[in-house]
């Protein structure tokens, strides 16, 4: 609804403004709305040149209509491009929850270690950039800093996808989850640069 708003308001920015205040004096004049045309002396013009303004009235009027078409027209496209991009998306989401490999999983473990749906990640992890593909991690900050491990960023987990995680997969992401798999999955499959970065973040504090 807000994007239809929108939509509706851009017809009145983008088009230029004059072709609405011609198409409208024109009109007033034409049909003596309010008796404008009398108050005007339009009535005493020449029967010609009320034909020139009943034309510029028509023709005004029709570039408006067809400008406005072109706005909707242009609102629907972006609607179904948007529908598509988002239906898209979340089958890669849905994919990939599905299918996450150990080190996945414990990239996402961070998140619920630090209990924050921001957290600093390497930017050039192979796991973080299949979590970013995936639309699954996204960018929260441009601010970057330097590790060990490259270039580390604020990426976000949004907490509906920390809730389905714990859906999923709860012996690793919920209240009841198994901890001996947790301690296997953060000793043996969390990556270097993961480690790397955290290390970063406990020396500066940030």
């Amino acid at each position: 609804m807000e994007n239809l708003i929108k939509a509706f308001l851009d017809i009145f920015r983008t088009h230029n403004i004059l072709l609405y205040v011609v198409c409208i004096a024109s009109g007033l004049l034409s049909y003596n709305v309010f008796n404008l045309a009398e108050l005007t002396g339009f009535d005493a013009i020449k029967p010609d040149y009320k034909n020139y303004v009943g034309l510029v009235f028509l023709f005004s009027l029709i570039t408006i209509l067809v400008l406005c078409i072109k706005s909707i027209v242009a609102y629907l496209r972006q609607l179904i491009a948007e529908r598509k991009y988002n239906q898209e998306k979340e089958r890669l989401i849905e994919q990939k929850l599905n299918s996450l490999t150990n080190p996945e999983k414990a990239v996402l473990l961070q998140y619920f270690i630090q209990n924050s749906e921001t957290i600093w990640l390497p930017v050039t992890g192979q796991e973080v950039v299949e979590l970013c593909n995936a639309h699954i991690l996204m960018l929260a900050s441009n601010t970057a800093r330097a590790t060990i491990a490259g270039q580390a960023m604020m990426l976000k987990l949004p907490m509906i996808l920390m809730q389905r995680l714990s859906s999923v997969y709860r012996e690793v992401y919920s209240k009841d989850c198994d901890q001996r798999l947790v301690q296997e999955l953060l000793h043996k499959f969390t990556p270097n640069s993961i480690r790397e970065v955290n290390k970063n973040r406990q020396l500066f504090n940030y």
